[in-house]
């Protein structure tokens, strides 16, 4: 959790420099939108990864099949190697042709200065591709601390990187990002180096599981190119609204993406071969027992950020970026964005926790269902927004993507445990976070009022400290931490 907000932060201030120096221009519409192809690709493979290999090779490892457990990885390895050579050989070919694609014909500098970037940051797939394979094959061994470590260093190189620059352009930001990758990708690679891990090729060996493993990719590929294209459409569709648009959303979308990366996705990483392991002995009292405390956990940690961000959005934007090239009218619009995008925090959280247990059953079919229900939510709620031409709609439509995903997941979840005192559980859980935030946003609310004529960052601070008080003394105050943190169901109930 510490090291994921150290590289939230470290991010946070290559953002800054961006915003600062570049704000809503052409050159970060095309950096963002050059990074869609990238993303997108990287995104197929890890979520395929996460879905067919880690499940299977953590099960092998757990049953002491260390042999076999060899020969999955090497195979993998090198067929997963390919696969991001030939895909990032393609960005660098055709970058026009494929910017092409998806960007309004009419805009025609968008197009070229989306072409320039990503045949540059085609070329990220491959030490990011290899590096996430490998740090997949650590978290299997427990060797969470080095898979942890990585992304803060691609962090820390990437903003050294981009501050020692000599100008601040389009390359720039490509090149600089393409160094913190291979960062990234040197530490997971010495980390494995110091276990003496090997990745022998061993076809015969490994054919039959890596046969599976591709086999299973026949739904899920289509799935998760639909889950990846949801998240495309958005600014793909803000930018119809004019330049700087995808900026703007691209810095909201920085901010939001913070909360998920350092709260939600790496623990999500750490539940998942959990997951394969308690189902692999048959221990679903177990997992049971642990969903109702994410539960708990998400709605309290959720509701408090949500309300935190609704509050103080607008001061927290303007002490990050306002500065430079980036102006009030720029700090309204990211916050309005940021505050949208907040309200997916609790169905974005325990979605992606009910999906990593999907992932450990090897559930290709329930991925692809998933997947048509976020690209069709996105697809139709952004389509809206964008004949409307309110860019707040079709920000809203990754809030609508993640809500109608997280149904579809309680309904599954319901199909392997006991839902109901999960279900419980969530509808408690936000009644009593309901009785704690409503006095605290009173509270803050007032010391607001008393609060204009200070420098924004102690003002910010005063509210942010006034408002954590009441929500923790309320919380002990009312015993509900012990309520909120209780691991047995017994201890529970209300």
């Amino acid at each position: 959790m510490l090291l994921g907000l150290a590289v939230q932060i470290t991010a946070f201030l290559r953002t800054a420099v961006i915003a600062a120096a570049l704000g809503a221009s052409l050159d970060v519409d095309a950096y963002n939108l050059g990074l869609i192809a990238p993303t997108f690709i990287s995104g197929v493979i890890g979520s395929w990864l996460q879905l067919t290999f880690i499940g299977r090779y953590a099960a092998l490892i757990a049953t002491a099949e260390t042999d076999m457990a060899a020969a999955y990885r090497g195979l993998m390895l090198y067929l997963v190697l390919g696969l991001a050579v030939t895909c990032a050989a393609v960005c660098f070919l055709l970058p026009g042709q494929i910017a092409g694609l998806f960007i309004p014909n009419g805009q025609t500098a968008t197009i070229a200065s989306a072409a320039d970037a990503l045949q540059l940051s085609g070329l990220i797939l491959v030490p990011a591709v290899f590096g996430d394979f490998l740090g997949l094959v650590l978290n299997s061994h427990g060797r969470f601390a080095a898979a942890a470590i990585a992304p803060l260093i691609n962090a820390l190189v990437s903003v050294l990187a981009l501050l020692a620059w000599p100008s601040m352009n389009l390359s720039a930001l490509i090149w600089t990002l393409l160094l913190g990758t291979l960062a990234q990708c040197l530490v997971v690679v010495g980390a494995l180096v110091r276990m003496g891990l090997s990745f022998p090729v061993e076809v015969g060996k490994a054919r039959r599981e890596v046969g599976k493993t591709l086999v299973l990719a026949l739904p899920l590929v289509p799935a998760v190119m639909l889950a990846n294209s949801a998240a495309a459409i958005i600014p793909l569709r803000i930018a119809e609204l004019g330049e700087g648009m995808v900026a703007i959303y691209g810095y909201s979308s920085r901010l939001h993406t913070a909360l998920t990366q350092a709260l939600v996705i790496g623990l999500g990483t750490v539940l998942l071969p959990h997951f394969a392991a308690l189902w692999s002995r048959g221990e679903t009292a177990e997992i049971t027992i642990l969903f109702r405390r994410l539960a708990r956990c998400s709605i309290l940690l959720a509701g408090y950020l949500a309300v935190g961000i609704w509050l103080m959005d607008e001061t927290m934007v303007k002490i990050l970026f306002e500065r430079g090239a980036f102006d009030p009218q720029h700090t309204r619009q990211v916050s309005w964005f940021w505050t949208v995008l907040s309200l997916s925090l609790f169905p974005l959280a325990f979605g992606t926790f009910i999906a990593k247990f999907c992932q450990a059953l090897r559930g290709a079919g329930s991925i692809l269902i998933t997947g048509i229900v976020s690209f069709g939510a996105t697809w139709i709620v952004a389509a809206v927004g964008a004949a409307l031409a309110r860019p707040g709609i079709i920000v809203g439509a990754a809030v609508a993507a993640v809500v109608g995903t997280s149904i579809f997941w309680l309904f599954w979840l319901g199909k392997r445990i006991r839902i109901e005192p999960v279900l419980t559980d969530i509808a408690a859980a936000s009644f009593r976070m309901a009785l704690v935030l409503i006095p605290a946003i009173a509270v803050e609310r007032w010391i607001g009022q008393h609060t204009h004529n200070l420098p924004d960052l102690l003002s910010l601070l005063l509210r942010g400290a006034l408002y954590t008080l009441v929500v923790v003394s309320l919380l002990i105050a009312t015993r509900s931490h012990l309520w909120f943190l209780a691991r047995r169901p017994g201890e529970a109930q209300p």
